[in-house]
């Protein structure tokens, strides 16, 4: 007979054995982070992200690897996991998030009915103090979606009173305000090209692509009756073989502190449906002038985030990438639309938005619970 103090003494260590192990699994230790190293005879080597030093890439933080073209994760506060009320049974699918003139952070994140992403019911705002959250929804009005989805923001200065436009880009529609709160008014008579809209304003003219992200569209002002004309195409050469059914979409465009121009993109292959967590996830294009464009072999993001309350997830899908800039240019954060519920398991097995016989890793999203996170980056490691 075993005695009772033995039998508790065994169950409690192979349950401290089970928890140790379980945790071993779920927060598994960060990637080393490198800040470059790789050959170069410029920076477009260095994916426009670093600098060509003696003929070796050296990265700009939160840039990495051999020739700059990850971002390194940071860890990133629990809060951030989902920034909408995970109680909350309806989807969101992730939206930008502002600086407003006193410091706090404004997410307008589209939501969707249980168990859809198809047209958005409407757009919330939610307030921060912190942009990892905790934000708070239910003060501040909502935003009609006006048949849109998908909606991007750029802030900027009117060049003939120097005051500040806030502008939200969604349903073909450019709307404006002069406080961060709204409300926002649709410019008359103007539309934008396509869907899906990545703006930026830069030297006093407004630059855009759109889903496909095959061209670079400009135009002077945001005016009634204005009409955008195509400024540049964006060359896809060296993207996946056909074979790979490999798509771009939700394109997020910005010029950084070099003037260099970049668009990172979700990515997806709808062959893929095992080990989600090593399958295709995002692109990124770069240029130095915005005119001739170049797709990096490496993917800018990826799928598993490490958080400070000791766990980890990696997501099945990241989409409709935001970035965040801090009020001295540097990125930050990036926010993204993600499915909450599958990890690097998959859902391969399911029928019902199944492509080749199984579910893509990128589909999984239709019958899970969808959410919107945001993960701080590592901006101290490549730090000169």
């Amino acid at each position: 007979e075993i005695p009772a103090s033995r039998f508790k003494m065994a169950k409690f260590t192979v349950g401290f054995g089970i928890l140790l192990l379980a945790l071993a699994l779920y927060a598994a230790p960060a990637p080393k982070v490198t800040c470059g190293g790789g050959a170069c005879t410029s920076s477009l080597n260095c994916s426009l992200n670093g600098d060509c030093e003696s003929g070796k890439c050296s990265c700009h933080p939160p840039w990495s690897g051999p020739s700059c073209g990850a971002l390194a994760y940071d860890v990133t506060p629990a809060t951030g996991k989902n920034l909408y009320n995970t109680s909350d049974p309806r989807n969101t699918w992730n939206g930008p998030i502002v600086l407003g003139p006193d410091g706090t952070y404004h997410l307008y994140d589209p939501i969707y009915k249980v168990g859809s992403l198809g047209g958005p019911t409407a757009v919330l705002h939610g307030v921060a103090k912190n942009i990892t959250g905790p934000y708070e929804w239910d003060a501040k009005n909502t935003l009609p979606t006006q048949g849109g989805e998908n909606p991007a923001f750029i802030v900027f200065k009117n060049a003939s009173s120097g005051n500040t436009v806030y502008s939200m880009w969604m349903g073909g529609t450019v709307r404006l305000a002069d406080n961060v709160y709204g409300p926002f008014t649709p410019i008359p008579d103007f539309k934008y090209p396509g869907g899906n809209p990545a703006p930026v304003f830069h030297n006093g003219a407004f630059y855009m692509t759109n889903q496909g992200t095959d061209n670079v569209f400009m135009i002077n002002d945001l005016a009634p009756g204005q009409k955008w004309v195509t400024y540049a195409d964006i060359s896809h050469d060296g993207a996946p073989p056909d074979s790979m059914q490999y798509h771009v979409e939700d394109p997020f465009m910005w010029i950084d502190q070099q003037g260099n121009w970049h668009i990172i993109n979700h990515a997806y292959s709808n062959v893929q449906y095992e080990h989600c967590g090593t399958s295709i996830a995002s692109a990124h294009f770069y240029s130095s002038d915005g005119k001739e464009w170049h797709l990096s072999p490496v993917e800018p993001y990826s799928h598993t985030v490490q958080y400070d309350d000791g766990t980890s997830h990696t997501y099945t899908t990241l989409e409709r990438p935001n970035l965040h800039f801090d009020t001295n240019g540097q990125l930050t954060h990036i926010n993204l639309a993600v499915d909450l519920i599958t990890g690097d398991e998959g859902c391969g097995n399911r029928t019902k938005h199944a492509h080749f016989g199984h579910t893509p890793c990128d589909n999984c999203k239709w019958d899970d619970h969808a959410g919107t996170t945001i993960i701080k980056l590592d901006i101290t490691t490549c730090a000169k």
